[in-house]
């Protein structure tokens, strides 16, 4: 007998009081204290006979698994697996045979099929009327092992997720991290530039199912899209059951994350996990960015100074011969140098001290647009006369290269603009026309409307392939990659920083060996 049953004062013993109090359906007389803690306990309390066949099964035993008292009293205890049966019996044989197991954890199963885990407590129970039996309180473990699972996954997404710099590779490590405790499948999608939500990054039974058997049981790409817009998470219970949360990544295109399972319904704390997850790889992300947009720069620096040093070093060069043969020429004789040869030397120079300046501005410029010091001063003026002045400069340049420059202006053409870095955008792209034209002729068009003007500058040269247009207006690229041109690739990049920063746009067309035409859109007053 108990002593703590003696202390009660009932003669009782444990497995007889237990027996009454299931006994027992409602009110005749009051529930004796034994029946009532059978009642109220939070821990689910069942009586077994060494067979397994039930004969206690108290309120928190019917929450717990999910079967009723009246379905399991006199049948063999359910949640026990077929597979598992002999060890449970052995189990059994020890308890009733006197050994006490306390805090046996084990992985079980509710009646609807979703896992549960418990922490078992038992004891033999003597019976006077029978063979001894095994009484058994079972504490719900499934949330606490749950919250540990979860904080086991935040650190380790704390510690894996920033351990990766490279973009990619940090989505692969976030698809991995849920699979398989949390969820059969991950899968990452951003939105591509079209809008569209595309899956990046897939782990677990999403990586080897097909498109149609993974979307079976996934959200569909319009879910993704709703949550990627709306930045609110969206939950199908299930089983199966899926949810998916949005992935914010600063500086960089939106995305979602998604997560799959048929062993059990997620509920909010799984959102609340997922969200977290979300939160430590956007930062992750947004780390790697950084680490990519300096390496970058790093680079860009590297390259500047390779190029700027060798641009600067070959007129640099070419001056210094000129100088020389000039000087050459007075140290030959008491007689003044021809005079043809005199202008063809100077000529020449100014046109390497022209090179040199243009390059020191496209490298200032540069300075400044990285720095955000690009600034504008817009004063009213006509940019048809501006078109005329720029004209008029590169007329020997025009007569050197065969080329003929058009002019399509009407008589006026008013607005507010920054007249220097409108000169710059012209020069530029005359420039460029000159440089690729073939010695063909040139046009520039001026036209418009009340709200904006339209600038032309046709050509009739190399032309542009098709692949090399999309960056074109970046830095250090060339119209014509890998051809003895000179210049940095600075220039057409710097036009369209300026003409951007003016409220405008600027794009090209061109066809290999027809030509190109580099158009320019600026509003005549900026909002």
């Amino acid at each position: 007998m108990l002593p703590w049953v003696n202390g009660w004062g009932d003669t009782m013993t444990m497995a007889a009081a237990l027996g009454q109090a299931e006994a027992r359906r409602s009110g005749a007389r009051a529930p004796t204290l034994m029946e009532a803690i059978l009642q109220a306990s939070p821990v689910a309390i069942h009586l077994l006979e060494r067979d397994g066949t039930v004969r206690v099964w108290n309120p928190a035993a019917e929450r717990l698994f999910g079967w009723a008292r009246d379905e399991v009293l006199g049948h063999r205890v359910p949640w026990v697996a077929e597979s598992q049966w002999d060890a449970f019996r052995r189990h059994l044989e020890q308890v009733v045979q006197g050994e006490v197991l306390p805090g046996l954890e084990l992985e079980l199963q509710r009646r609807d099929g979703t896992p549960l885990h418990v922490e078992l407590w038992t004891s033999c129970v003597a019976v006077p009327t029978g063979p001894a039996q095994c009484l058994g309180m079972l504490v719900d473990l499934t949330e606490r092992r749950r919250s540990d699972a979860f904080r086991r996954l935040l650190f380790e997404a704390g510690e894996v997720l920033p351990a990766s710099l490279e973009p990619d590779a940090t989505l692969e490590h976030l698809a991995r991290l849920a699979v398989p405790a949390h969820a059969e499948s991950c899968r990452v999608y951003l939105e591509d530039t079209d809008g569209r939500a595309r899956c990046v990054v897939s782990s677990g039974l999403d990586a080897r199912a097909s498109r149609l058997d993974a979307q079976a049981h996934a959200p569909s790409d319009a879910v993704v899209a709703d949550v990627i817009t709306s930045g609110e998470a969206v939950l199908h219970a299930g089983p199966p059951s899926w949810l998916c949360v949005p992935l914010g990544r600063r500086g960089q295109p939106p995305g979602a994350l998604t997560f799959t399972t048929s062993e059990r319904a997620y509920d909010a704390r799984d959102v609340a996990l997922a969200n977290a997850l979300a939160r430590r790889a956007a930062l992750a992300l947004d780390n790697a960015r950084r680490y990519q947009e300096a390496l970058r720069t790093i680079r860009t620096r590297e390259e500047l100074l390779a190029i700027a040093s060798h641009e600067l070093r070959s007129p640099v060069s070419a001056l210094h011969l000129q100088v020389q043969n000039l000087r050459a020429l007075l140290d030959r004789g008491p007689d003044a140098p021809p005079r043809e040869r005199l202008q063809r030397g100077l000529d020449l120079m100014g046109r390497l001290t022209k090179r040199q300046a243009h390059l020191i501005d496209a490298l200032l410029d540069l300075s400044r647009i990285h720095a955000g010091r690009l600034e504008l001063n817009p004063e009213p003026m006509d940019l048809g006369a501006l078109v005329r002045e720029v004209a008029e400069r590169f007329e020997p340049e025009l007569a050197g290269s065969g080329s003929l420059l058009t002019l399509t202006l009407p008589s006026e053409t008013p607005g507010r603009w920054d007249r220097l870095r409108l000169d710059q955008v012209l020069t530029n792209l005359v420039s460029n026309a000159l440089k690729y034209g073939r010695g063909n002729p040139i046009q520039v068009e001026l036209s418009g409307t009340d709200a904006q003007v339209r600038l032309d500058v046709r050509d009739g040269g190399i032309g542009i392939a098709p692949e090399h247009l999309p960056q074109l207006f970046h830095r250090f690229e060339r119209a014509a990659p890998g051809r003895a041109f000179e210049g940095v690739g600075l220039g057409l990049w710097i036009v369209r920083q300026v003409v951007e920063a003016m409220g405008g746009s600027i794009s090209v067309h061109s066809e290999p060996g027809v030509g190109s035409t580099f158009s320019v859109l600026l509003p005549r007053q900026r909002g």
